[in-house]
């Protein structure tokens, strides 16, 4: 099952952290590394803060947390979806 944005504002500490909820309305917490932000950013040579890259690419980013959670994961420790520098790679070499 798909999930959607929640809210628009997110927290940048350590990469980015983002709410989004599932069919029934429940909050799902996600975050995408620092790293991963990192490595998109070099891939596409986008010059920015977290936030920045995270700005311009949310709708990828929030994708990719969707399959993530209907696949099980990845978490990180604190049970985040964690959407990693390997996935958006793999999502941007499929499209």
């Amino acid at each position: 099952m798909p999930l959607m944005r929640l809210k628009d504002e997110y927290l940048e500490q350590n990469g980015v952290q983002f709410l989004m909820k599932n069919e029934d309305g429940g909050e799902v917490a996600c975050k995408v590394s620092h790293e991963a932000l990192r490595d998109h950013a070099d891939r596409v040579h986008f010059a920015g803060t977290d936030s920045a890259v995270f700005h311009a690419y949310r709708e990828l980013i929030e994708d990719i947390a969707s399959e993530a959670f209907d696949a099980g994961g990845p978490m990180d420790n604190n049970g985040r979806i964690l959407v990693t520098s390997e996935a958006i790679a793999r999502e941007i070499r499929s499209a």
